[in-house]
């Protein structure tokens, strides 16, 4: 056996959820080797799968350090053969004796296991509810790779899973204001694998028993093209995916619900203006790398925050996400700011949430003057949602 196809058989349990640990042992120089044995281990670490790595040295001393999968992989491969000889593989239903030929091949007897696996912590002993549940096969999160055939999450893919678990949150939260009268119309803008909409098709149509009519866009034809293959293995046809930018996509409105996944810089506020200009009555956006303020910050109370690049990128980031917000008040909306997923897996971690609403001239001319204030307080000069809506000439402008 080589290395390589050791790593895929390590690779093939740990995704399955079955390997409980790999001891390495036999150190090629044990005067001058600083570790005399390591041991790998699957823990969960605020709420995440992650590879504890335990090294011993001579006196018995142990230091740890923890690595995601691809990063135990490519260190796994610079450790056997070259500092230890030996690894024990305990799986939940065998052991693998591995070791490590002068040839560099790998010489690999497998043994029923002595002793039951233990449990592995990898849920702290409280299995959150999702809408999704992992133990029985889901058949888009099957086709998309989140999901076993078995109904396993992949370990590589908790992340994905728990993210398209939120979202599905949101959506759930809304569903009394989606019609039941008639197809829910919904548009994801820059769709992307389209993980996210085929979540939203499974919760309404098969949890919540609505019909929907769905039209996903992104301007890569290879993923469009990976999305209808998808859309074809499932059997559905309520769904329509389309190679198209933001603003060349046909698109015809009213629509129920606009939603869009880390649409980078002003593209968010492109996506914004279009779901203005087809009436949706929720926004659903996270947006990602807002760049437009960067320069444009100067106020000189906040002097002491804008002359650290970071600080300064971090406070552009914020008002951009604010100003956006209070814009779609001025036109109508309720807004929220909230906490997409966990800020450990993604900076990139907030979501605005806009419904429309009734909303009276009174609160509306309170909503512009407090988003004129805001500009003026932060030195803004143009904001690019603020402009394309007025450039639209369209009812969603402000005069």
């Amino acid at each position: 056996m080589t290395l390589a196809e050791l790593w895929s058989v390590l690779t093939e349990n740990y995704e399955r959820g079955d390997l409980v640990s790999i001891a390495l042992s036999g150190p090629v120089s044990k005067k001058n080797q600083e570790f005399q044995r390591i041991t790998l281990r699957p823990i969960a670490l605020r709420d995440e799968i992650v590879i504890q790595w335990t090294m011993q040295d001579r006196a018995k001393k142990q230091t740890h350090q923890n690595r995601d999968w691809k990063e135990t992989g490519e260190h796994f491969e610079t450790v056997l053969g070259s500092q230890f000889l030996n690894a024990l593989v305990r799986l939940t239903s065998e052991d693998l004796q591995v070791r490590v030929q002068k040839n560099g091949s790998l010489k690999v007897q497998h043994h029923r296991s002595t002793k039951a696996a233990p449990q592995l912590p990898l849920t702290h002993n409280t299995k959150k509810q999702y809408l999704f549940s992992e133990g029985e096969p889901i058949p888009f999160l099957v086709e998309l790779g989140i999901m076993t055939p078995n109904g396993r999450v992949h370990r590589s893919m908790q992340r994905k899973f728990r993210q398209i678990n939120r979202f599905a949150e949101f959506i759930a939260d809304l569903r009394e204001k989606l019609p039941r009268d008639r197809p829910v119309r919904i548009v994801d803008y820059g769709c992307g694998k389209s993980y996210l909409t085929f979540a939203i098709r499974e919760l309404l149509v098969n949890h919540f028993q609505l019909a929907v009519q769905i039209q996903a866009f992104d301007s890569q034809p290879g993923v469009i093209e990976t999305c209808e293959k998808t859309r074809q293995k499932l059997g559905i046809n309520d769904m329509h995916f389309e190679v198209a930018s933001i603003q060349d996509a046909k698109i015809e409105g009213p629509i129920d619900l606009a939603i869009w996944l880390h649409a980078c810089d002003t593209a968010t506020d492109d996506a914004l203006a279009r779901s203005l200009e087809l009436g949706a009555e929720i926004i659903l956006a996270v947006p990602c790398c807002q760049h437009e303020l960067h320069h444009q910050l100067e106020n000189e109370a906040l002097a002491p925050l804008l002359k650290h690049g970071i600080l300064r990128e971090r406070l552009a980031s914020l008002a951009t996400d604010a100003l956006r917000a209070q814009y779609l008040e001025i036109l109508g909306y309720r807004t929220q700011v909230i906490e997409f997923i966990d800020l450990e897996h993604t900076a990139k971690n907030l979501l605005i949430r806009a419904i429309k609403s009734e909303i009276s001239p009174t609160q509306q001319e309170a909503a512009r003057l407090a988003f004129q204030e805001l500009k003026t307080t932060l030195g803004v000069k143009s904001f690019h949602l603020e402009t394309i809506c007025k450039t639209m000439n369209s009812s969603i402008s402000i005069n």
